[in-house]
C-alpha cells in the first residue's frame, strides 16, 4: 500500500480531499452512533436509578461491567484485520475472525463462571449462565459489527444500534417498574444483544462468506489481532481501569464521581477523531494507499476548536453537568490537553495497520502502558485524581510523540498549526473573559472557537473548500 502523499501538496490535496469522502462521511455517522448510544446509556441508568434501589443497580452495573471487560480483553485487535480485510471480494476474514473469538468465548466460560462463584456473594452468582450468554452474543456482536464497519457500512450500525436502544431502554423501564430489579435490567440488555446480533447477521450474510481461511491466513489474522492487543490494552487500561486503580489508591468516591465525568467530556471530545481513524482503514484497503495523513491531519482541523473551548472555559463547561462538578476544572483542563495525542495516537495505530509496521505497533502499546504506569505510581499517591489526569497527559504524549518521530514526521507541521490554533483560541478567550468577567461565557467561547478556525484555515491545515466539501459528503446519500 501506498504511503499517503503530503496535503501540503497542491496536487495532494485535490486528491486528499476527493479520498477524503470516502471515510469522512463513515466517521460521522459513527461518531453519531457512539454519541447517541452512551446518550442512551445515561439515560438508560439516570431513569432506572429512580425506579429501584442502588443495590439493584449496582448488582447489574457489576455482571455487565464484567463482561464487558471480559470480551474487551478477549477481543484482542481483531477489529483491525476485519477493517483492512472485510473490503476484499471474496474475503475469509469473517468467517475466521469470528471462529477466532468464539474459541476465545467458549475457553473463557469456565473461568468466568469460576470467577463469579467465588469472587463474588450470592446476590451476582445467580446471574452466571445470563452473563456467559451476555459473553457469547456479545462476542459474535463485535465480530458482526466491525465486519459492517470494514465495508464501511457505519449507517447499517447505525440503525441497528439505534433500534437496539429503543428496544432495551423501554423493556428495562418496564421490568424494573414491575420489580425484576437488577433481573430486568440485564434481561434488557440481554434483548438488545440479541436483536443486534440477529439483524447484523442479515445484514452481513449479504456481504460476506463465512468459510474459513486456510491455516496460513487463520494464523496472518490471529497475528494481526494480537499484534494490536498492545495498543487497545493501553486504552483500556487508560480509559477503563483507571477509574478503578483510583479505587485501590484510597481516592474518595466523590472525587472518582467527578474525575469520571471529566474523563468522559474528553472522550466525547475526541470521538470524532477515533471514527475517523477506524473508518480511514477500509478507505485506505478499497483505494489501495494509505489515507492516515490525510485522516490525521483533518482529525486535528476539526478537534482543535474544540480543545480551546474545553480549555478556556473548563469550569462554565463543567457546570452545564451540575454546580458540583465545577471542581473539576483543574482535571478537564489537564485531559483537555491530552485530547490533541490521543488524536495523534490513534491515527497513528491505523497508519501502521494500514502499512504493516507490526514491531511499531507493539512498541507503540509498551510505552504507552508503560508510561502511564510510571506516571501513575508516581503522582496518584501525592496528587490523587489531578495525579491521574497528569498520568493520562504522559502516557498519549509519550505514545504520540514515538510515533510522529519514527514514523511519520511529516504531519508535525499539522500538529504544530493545529497546537497554534488551539493556543490562538485560547489567548482570544482569555483576553475576552477578562473584559467581560463571568458573566458572558458563552461569548468566550464562541470567541476561542472562532479564532481557532480562522487560524485553521490561514495556516492551511483545512482549507474552506475542502471544508464545504467535506460537508457536502456528509448529506450525500450512499
Amino acid at each position: 500500500m501506498n504511503k499517503d502523499s503530503s496535503p501540503s501538496d497542491s496536487n495532494a490535496k485535490n486528491i486528499d480531499t476527493k479520498s477524503s469522502h470516502d471515510f469522512v462521511t463513515p466517521s460521522f455517522l459513527l461518531f453519531l452512533d457512539n454519541l447517541l448510544v452512551s446518550a442512551g446509556g445515561w439515560v438508560y441508568w439516570l431513569i432506572i436509578s429512580k425506579l429501584t434501589t442502588a443495590s439493584e443497580i449496582g448488582i447489574a452495573i457489576t455482571v455487565y461491567s464484567l463482561v464487558i471487560l471480559i470480551t474487551s480483553i478477549m477481543h484482542l485487535g481483531i477489529e483491525y484485520p476485519l477493517l483492512k480485510k472485510s473490503i476484499i471480494p471474496g474475503s475469509r476474514i469473517l468467517g475466521t475472525s469470528l471462529s477466532i473469538e468464539l474459541m476465545l468465548a467458549l475457553g473463557s466460560i469456565p473461568i468466568v463462571f469460576i470467577a463469579i462463584n467465588t469472587i463474588y456473594d450470592e446476590s451476582i452468582r445467580e446471574f452466571t449462565w445470563l452473563s456467559i450468554t451476555l459473553l457469547i452474543l456479545i462476542t459474535v456482536e463485535n465480530v458482526l459489527r466491525f465486519g459492517l464497519l470494514g465495508i464501511s457500512n457505519s449507517r447499517i450500525v447505525l440503525l441497528i444500534d439505534l433500534i437496539g436502544q429503543g428496544i432495551k431502554l423501554p423493556i428495562g423501564f418496564l421490568l424494573v417498574y414491575f420489580s425484576f430489579g437488577a433481573y430486568g435490567m440485564l434481561l434488557a440488555y440481554l434483548l438488545e444483544a440479541i436483536f443486534i446480533t440477529c439483524a447484523s447477521l442479515y445484514f452481513v450474510k449479504k456481504s460476506f462468506s463465512f468459510q474459513l481461511g486456510n491455516s496460513k491466513f487463520f494464523k496472518e489474522t490471529l497475528k494481526d489481532a494480537l499484534i494490536n492487543t498492545p495498543a487497545k490494552l493501553s486504552k483500556m487500561i487508560i480509559v477503563t481501569l483507571s477509574i478503578v486503580l483510583l479505587s485501590f489508591m484510597s481516592v474518595s468516591n466523590s472525587d472518582i464521581g467527578v474525575f469520571y465525568v471529566a474523563l468522559m467530556i474528553t472522550i466525547i471530545a475526541s470521538s470524532f477523531a477515533s471514527s475517523m481513524a477506524y473508518m480511514v482503514i477500509p478507505s485506505s484497503s478499497k483505494l489501495m494507499r494509505d489515507l492516515s495523513s490525510s485522516s490525521l491531519r483533518i482529525s486535528l482541523s476539526l478537534t482543535a476548536p474544540i480543545v480551546a473551548a474545553l480549555l478556556v472555559a473548563p469550569k462554565s463547561i463543567l457546570s452545564l453537568i451540575g454546580p458540583e462538578y465545577e471542581n473539576a476544572e483543574i482535571l478537564l483542563f489537564v485531559l483537555a490537553l491530552s485530547i490533541i495525542p490521543a488524536v495523534v495516537t490513534v491515527n497513528m495505530v491505523s497508519m501502521l495497520n494500514n502499512l504493516g509496521k507490526s514491531k511499531m505497533l507493539i512498541l507503540n502499546g509498551i510505552v504507552q502502558m508503560a508510561a502511564f504506569f510510571v506516571s501513575f505510581f508516581v503522582l496518584v499517591p501525592t496528587y490523587g485524581t489531578f495525579g491521574m489526569a497528569v498520568s493520562i497527559l504522559i502516557a498519549f504524549l509519550s505514545s504520540s510523540l514515538l510515533l510522529l518521530f519514527l514514523t511519520d514526521h511529516k504531519s508535525f507541521r499539522h500538529l504544530v498549526m493545529a497546537c497554534i490554533a488551539i493556543l490562538g483560541g485560547f489567548i482570544v478567550g482569555s483576553m475576552m473573559s477578562m473584559m467581560t468577567g463571568n458573566q458572558l461565557q458563552l461569548f468566550v467561547v464562541i470567541s476561542s472557537v472562532v479564532t481557532s478556525i480562522m487560524i485553521i484555515f490561514l495556516s492551511n491545515n483545512m482549507t474552506i473548500f475542502e471544508t464545504k466539501s467535506l460537508l457536502k459528503s456528509l448529506t450525500r446519500r450512499n
